[in-house]
Parts: structure tokens; sequence; C-alpha cells
């Protein structure tokens, strides 16, 4: 199992997540030069950059452990590149942290998530 179906059963999983609190979601896998955003949504009218982050196991720590301060950098960056294609919108920085106990034909086994809210501010 690779990490990259992992990584897109996890995205499959928070863009559900996301869209049952009534987000909605306007993209996915958006790249902006050399960075991507992995779930682009509108919470009300707060444009949301959700960063997902998706483990089977917790051998390298726990999900939301694994953002390292470059990719804060690239969010922030990301965050304020949106708002000045929005005309100056509002927006937020979640990130959603998955552990799953393992990848089947349906998607991830027994996920629990975890969702941060104005991570990187």
């Amino acid at each position: 199992m690779s990490s990259q179906a992992v990584g897109r059963a996890g995205e499959e999983f928070a863009c559900a997540y996301v869209e049952s609190l009534g987000y909605a979601v306007l993209g996915r896998n958006l790249r902006l030069g050399r960075n991507e955003i992995d779930i682009l949504a509108m919470d009300g009218d707060v444009l949301v950059v959700i960063e997902v982050k998706t483990r089977l196991s917790e051998g390298f720590g726990l999900p939301e452990e694994q953002i390292s301060s470059s990719k804060v950098r690239s969010l922030y960056q990301l965050a304020s590149r949106i708002s000045a294609i929005h005309g100056g919108a509002t927006v937020r920085v979640d990130v959603v942290a998955i552990r799953a106990s393992g990848l089947g034909p349906y998607g991830l086994t027994e996920p629990n998530l975890s969702h941060i809210r104005n991570a990187i501010s």
C-alpha cells in the first residue's frame, strides 16, 4: 500500500468530513506555483485552506506533528496568495489529521480524525 494511496484516502475522508460540517469544497490538490492546497473550501464567508495529514501508525508521531516548519511557511504564503486572488477575502488555515488502522477496498479502516481550526495564523 503506497503512501499516495493512503494520502488520497485521507483526503477523501477529510472532504466528506468538512462537507458534513457544511463547508463547500471548491477544489482539491490545487497548485499555486510549487505549492499545493489539499482542500480549498468555504466556511460561510471564510475561505479555508485545509492541509490533510494521514497516518496508519504512530511510529513516526501523530499526523499533525508531521507538518514541518517549511510546510507552515508554505501554507501561510498560500493563504496570503489566496486572499489576494479573492480580493482580500478572509482566509483561514485548518489541519485535518487522520489516524487509521489500515486501508481497505472502501477507504480507511477505523479512522480517527482531529480537526484543528485556524492552525496557522
